[in-house]
């Protein structure tokens, strides 16, 4: 077996490195996601597109709400084998994560087809719930919505996004997250000259998401095969209920934490669909993608800092932490406060000419958005310390309160300034899991610092 992580850069190096990688793909991937938003938008009216983001949003936090992210485990746990070049007990470690992937997904599933018949059961016992009639018949939306939402079943992605990442593999994950962008992009382009309906577009979104999880499956498979671990994976014994000390103790802390940040990424279309209807989602996915494209990959540097620094705990050279994601950090929040700028000068015109009037609103909401991410991207770097070292729970007390912060001031503040009140609930969530994140973050190094401490 290969368990060699072959690199000659520093630490600093290797993040900087990857997160250039993933900062070009994701940026590259959010510019064709907006050009392919933009062709829906012009071919189908604001309700009809609405309902193809919404049905996408849906599937995507149940997808990820209800997933145990086993990834992080297996960073967590798999760079201790690494070290002490245990490979039979890091393929117990990966077949457990593809049991937990496999169950996951399956709940994910049921959950998101029942609760969807449940919304659309209270929509027509209350018909003033929601602004804006459905465009659809709520018999047809629902058959959509369970068709759609099967995806997640192929998103058992945990196991081989944790390999990758163990293993330093970002520029594979930087190729899948390509995968489904340019698929959509000549998905609607083939619709829009096909003149498909809504239900094309559906399935267009469906079979660009499907690809980019076979994709990213089909890389950690290939990376376990290269290593000569694919064969011990599969033959590996481990108790689903009992596979290691520490290790459902650390997922299911893990799985509560990806949980509430599931509800900051895809609550928030969610809420607006909700609140307000589909026409006026179809305007905050606009500004939320435009608020991606340049906003996406300040967030990343968790990604690439969770690896660095799970080898650093490992190694026992954990005093390097404190330096590391402080300087991430700033960066982080530099970098999202120049894009929010950028978005608020040169906005206006792009959105303009390329939407129209219908889509007015969506500069302003797209450049509150950017500064909420911007807050966003000083706390990214922080919420791996947690993980690094073993407490993830932190990391929940934090996303817990932001959450609740973001939750409560939307709904007092859309009532207040209506929809531009959803750009600064963000800011407000934001704000507050900022706080938490900088409070816990420096309680829990300095209880480190004193437990690494030789007596």
């Amino acid at each position: 077996m290969d368990l060699s992580i072959a690199s000659k850069r520093s630490v600093g190096g290797r993040i900087a490195s990857n997160a250039g990688v993933l900062f070009v793909a994701k940026a590259a991937g959010a510019l064709i996601g907006l050009v392919a938003l933009i062709t829906a938008a012009r071919y189908l009216d604001r309700a009809e597109f609405g309902i193809v983001v919404l049905l996408h949003g849906y599937m995507l936090f149940f997808g990820e709400m209800m997933t145990f992210q086993p990834w992080q485990t297996i960073i967590r746990f798999g760079s201790d084998d690494v070290e002490a070049g245990d490979g039979a007990s890091l393929a117990k470690l990966i077949k457990f994560a593809v049991k937990l992937d496999a169950v996951s997904v399956v709940l994910s599933y049921l959950a998101a087809v029942t609760l969807f018949g449940v919304f659309l059961a209270a929509m027509q016992a209350f018909p003033d719930l929601v602004d804006d009639a459905l465009p659809l018949p709520p018999d047809e939306l629902y058959q959509l919505a369970v068709f759609y939402c099967s995806v997640v079943l192929f998103q058992q992605i945990g196991m081989s996004t944790g390999v990758l990442r163990l293993f330093d593999r970002f520029n594979g994950l930087a190729a899948a997250w390509m995968v489904m962008p340019l698929v959509r992009l000549v998905g609607v382009l083939i619709a829009a000259n096909q003149g498909w309906g809504v239900v094309g577009y559906v399935v267009v979104w469906y079979v660009a998401s499907l690809l980019r999880y076979l994709t990213v499956i089909g890389l950690g498979v290939y990376e376990l095969h290269a290593r000569g671990l694919l064969k011990p994976v599969i033959r590996a014994k481990v108790s689903f209920l009992g596979p290691r000390d520490g290790v459902w103790a650390f997922s299911t802390k893990a799985f509560t934490d990806s949980s509430l940040g599931a509800g900051f990424t895809h609550l928030p279309l969610l809420l607006v669909s909700a609140v307000f209807g589909p026409a006026i989602g179809a305007v905050f996915k606009v500004a939320e993608e435009v608020a991606k494209l340049l906003s996406e990959g300040v967030k990343l540097l968790d990604q690439v800092i969770y690896p660095e620094l799970a080898r650093i705990i490992a190694a026992g050279e954990g005093r390097q932490i404190l330096r590391l994601v402080t300087r991430a950090s700033l960066l982080s929040i530099a970098v999202g406060l120049a894009l929010a700028a950028l978005v608020y000068v040169f906005g206006p015109g792009a959105i303009d000419r390329s939407i129209g009037e219908e889509y007015a609103m969506t500069v302003d909401l797209a450049v509150l958005l950017v500064l909420g991410a911007a807050v966003f991207a000083a706390v990214a770097p922080l919420y791996p310390v947690f993980y690094a070292v073993g407490r993830p729970e932190r990391a929940i007390y934090a996303r817990l309160g932001g959450i609740i912060a973001y939750i409560a001031s939307f709904f007092v503040l859309t009532a207040w300034l209506g929809p531009m009140g959803i750009g600064w609930a963000s800011i407000v969530g934001y704000a507050v899991a900022l706080v938490l994140v900088v409070a816990l973050v420096s309680r829990t190094l300095a209880a480190f610092s004193d437990e690494a401490e030789p007596e």
